[in-house]
């Protein structure tokens, strides 16, 4: 995995823009705003794309060579790095390398809004607080105040407010995308909200006692059901997922990503190869979770 950032004289800045699967999405009912309430925990995969940020005399530049994203002010890293242009003494451009699919629920595009703060930050040495951070985060998206943070985090309100919680154990995570794109907007539209014990308590409380078995067991996402009754695919992958030996299995965001969590490389790389040899169109990643201290300090932990 890549080095957490390097900052060298040439004033550039290189830093990944990690990837997020949620544990817990529990959906409650629309706010005044248009939002609907929710509860989750979030967690930071390895999988990432890769930020470049220079110096420049003034403005903002943004620029990503892959296919459907967009550069300029269409693409959240610019809108973010806006948020706190009257902070900068210069202009910055940033250049985007993609490895984290689109539209996939892995809240590719959040992460390099809040990586592109995170770099502006360490190119000028800035200092800008972590609410400082988390507000401009704050208004760009729902997900990017999550990135800001990244570990394990508990979201509430539209997934605005966060706050870290205990880690969870490594865990290996084979990441599944089905060949479409799913709308986020159109999912949580067809959401009804449900009568059921919300699995959020309970997961943030096998956190804390660091109970393996009953984090596994609080795993669930309000809208899997309704994402996979329009698209039936995803309740096939995730029981494939189980049955090549997955821990647990659920969908990531609004989806169509389906993750499986494995105890070890080996039992991950080996499902991935199998799930492959089903289906050539399926894109399959291997990666593992990752703890805020990795983020903040590299370290391998």
């Amino acid at each position: 995995m890549e080095e957490l950032a390097i900052n060298n004289k040439s004033g550039e800045v290189v830093l990944p823009s990690f990837a997020k699967i949620n544990l817990t999405l529990d959906v409650g009912g629309l706010r005044s705003d248009g939002y609907h309430e929710i509860t989750s925990v979030l967690q930071t995969i390895s999988l990432a794309d890769t930020l470049s940020l220079t110096r420049i005399s003034a403005g903002i530049v943004v620029s990503c060579s892959a296919s459907g994203v967009p550069d300029g002010q269409d693409n959240l890293a610019y809108r973010s790095l806006a948020e706190i242009s009257h902070r900068l003494p210069g202009g910055i451009c940033v250049e985007i390398e993609k490895r984290i699919p689109q539209g996939a629920g892995l809240g590719g595009g959040s992460s390099n809004a809040a990586a592109a703060l995170k770099g502006a930050d360490l190119l000028y040495a800035i200092g800008l607080a972590e609410d400082e951070l988390l507000s401009a985060a704050a208004v760009v998206g729902s997900d990017v105040p999550f990135f800001i943070l990244g570990g394990t985090v508990l979201a509430r309100g539209r997934g605005e407010k966060v706050t870290s919680v205990s880690s969870l154990p490594v865990l290996w995570v084979v990441l599944v995308k089905p060949p479409f794109e799913v709308s986020t907007g159109e999912i949580y539209g067809l959401y009804q909200v449900k009568k059921a014990e919300p699995r959020t308590p309970r997961l943030l409380d096998c956190l804390e006692k660091g109970d393996r078995e009953g984090i596994l067991r609080a795993l669930g996402n309000d809208l899997e059901a309704v994402t996979a009754s329009l698209y039936p695919e995803i309740s096939s992958i995730k029981q494939r997922l189980l049955q090549l030996g997955a821990l647990g299995a659920m969908m990531a965001g609004s989806g169509p990503t389906v993750f499986g969590l494995f105890n070890n490389k080996e039992d991950a790389l080996q499902a991935a190869g199998k799930l492959r040899e089903d289906d050539a169109q399926l894109d399959v990643f291997t990666c593992k979770t990752v703890s805020a201290g990795y983020i903040e300090g590299g370290s391998n932990g």
